[in-house]
């Protein structure tokens, strides 16, 4: 009789549970550290400006570096952060992030005969907008709330449901890391309810717009950034009574952006499928940036093309030349 074989049981060796649920991971992150953040302040009754930062770096940025890095393995965190450098988008793009949200705000407010003059004159009101926008809000915190909201959350949302589905998901878990902020000194509920309301309303047409600046721009974090800036800097134009103008505003522009840009093929993918395609590709791939603004990668594709066509037209042999082998290929399109 042959021996009998003994099989040695091997051990499985589980993926990590940020590999495995990546959105989740960051949500338990996120809110166990965001919601403390939020509330301590609160309770104590200190400055929540420091607490803030905290929520934005720890709560949001770290992890959502982190589990990129798990869940797409080596590189993927340093393309989830390049994305925030991507300015490389057309110039009418850059003026709608900038421009089109304060505009409706001063717009409604007009129209509903709550505008007034600020009090420091419309320039210094303007340079005030700016700076705001730029420096106090994109630069200090929000590009950096919308790497991980806009990044990396919806980004992989729309990824598997696509942009409408992807932003309406992303909306609820977005605007409940606020909820702690609607009990400011001296809130009532009465105020609280409003507020909550009106940010349950605004975050699904927010979201969606954000989605269409993801998919006009490459997935471009710097341009939601600065549009995350832009609209927080809207509700705090002096001369406008009350915060409903802004919201407003967010939601007419969502509709009008949507409906433009649906229209536009070049600028939007069509189709489910293509949209989960395009957001996937933001994870996996390298940023590639605006497809209607010329890279400089594509630039020099260009001109490798073009040698090598050159080469191939030197190589070939004169009439009546003698032929001259060649050890290999010549020239290989572009991957």
């Amino acid at each position: 009789m042959s021996p009998s074989k003994v099989e040695t049981p091997q051990t499985e060796q589980r993926e990590p549970f940020a590999r495995q649920r990546p959105i989740t991971a960051f949500l338990l992150v996120a809110f166990g550290i965001g919601w403390p953040a939020l509330t301590l302040p609160l309770l104590a009754g200190i400055p929540a400006d420091p607490f803030l930062l905290a929520l934005v770096f720890l709560g949001l940025l770290a992890p959502a570096v982190v589990v990129s890095r798990i869940a797409g393995g080596p590189g993927a965190a340093k393309r989830l952060l390049r994305r925030t450098t991507m300015w490389r988008f057309n110039a009418g793009r850059w003026a709608l992030i900038v421009l089109a949200v304060p505009a409706l705000t001063i717009a409604f407010a007009a129209l509903s005969g709550t505008l007034s003059r600020p009090e420091g004159g419309v320039l210094a009101e303007t340079a005030s907008y700016l700076f705001a926008t730029f420096i106090f809000g994109a630069l200090i915190v929000n590009i950096w709330e919308e790497t991980a909201w806009g990044g990396f959350a919806q980004t992989r949302l729309m990824a598997r449901h696509g942009l409408l589905v992807g932003s309406l998901l992303t909306a609820p878990l977005f605007a409940a890391i606020h909820i702690p902020l609607l009990f400011a000194a001296g809130w009532t509920w009465s105020e609280v309810g409003v507020n909550f309301a009106v940010l349950c309303i605004g975050a699904p047409f927010y979201r969606y717009l954000l989605g269409l600046h993801l998919f006009a721009t490459g997935g471009s974090i710097l341009a939601i950034g600065v549009q995350h800036a832009a609209w927080n800097a809207a509700g705090n134009i002096d001369g406008i009574d009350g915060d409903w103008q802004s919201v407003a505003a967010v939601v007419l522009l969502s509709v009008l952006l949507a409906v433009w840009q649906r229209r536009s093929s070049t600028r939007h993918p069509v189709g489910v499928e293509a949209e989960k395609a395009a957001a996937a590709s933001w994870v996996t791939q390298e940023p590639a940036g605006d497809p209607t603004v010329p890279s400089r990668g594509r630039s020099e594709q260009q001109k490798t093309t073009r040698r090598a066509k050159t080469n191939r037209v030197n190589a070939t042999p004169r009439a009546g030349a003698a032929p001259v082998a060649s050890s290999g290929t010549l020239w290989a399109a572009p991957s």
